[in-house]
């Protein structure tokens, strides 16, 4: 019996460095929801680059799943479709939203 190798049907890739986990590699990725206290933003296939302070969260969408990071402090990066995210903390709940009411 032939076993189907899964296609990949979305281009974007992640690669995810935390203290805690290591680094965690991602493919196949629909698109990326990221909000941070200052702006939000939703990645798709081929946007444009952009790097910047995540203080909130990331979310990964697969057609099957999604993998949250969420609270965090970070820094990410997204270029020709590999999102690049480094974590820096993982924050509790109340301290993301005293961090977005102090900066808004």
């Amino acid at each position: 019996m032939e076993e189907r190798i899964k296609e990949k049907k979305y281009k974007i890739s992640a690669e995810v460095v935390d203290r805690k986990t290591g680094v965690q590699c991602f493919d196949n990725i629909r698109l990326i929801r990221l909000k941070s206290c200052d702006h939000n933003l939703l990645i798709m296939e081929d946007y444009m680059p952009v790097i910047g302070e995540v203080t909130g969260f990331v979310e990964f969408v697969f057609d099957d799943k999604t993998v949250n990071f969420n609270p965090i402090h970070g820094f990410y990066m997204h270029k020709q479709n590999k999102f690049s995210l480094l974590i820096e903390s993982h924050m509790e709940q109340t301290e993301t939203r005293e961090k977005a009411k102090s900066n808004g």
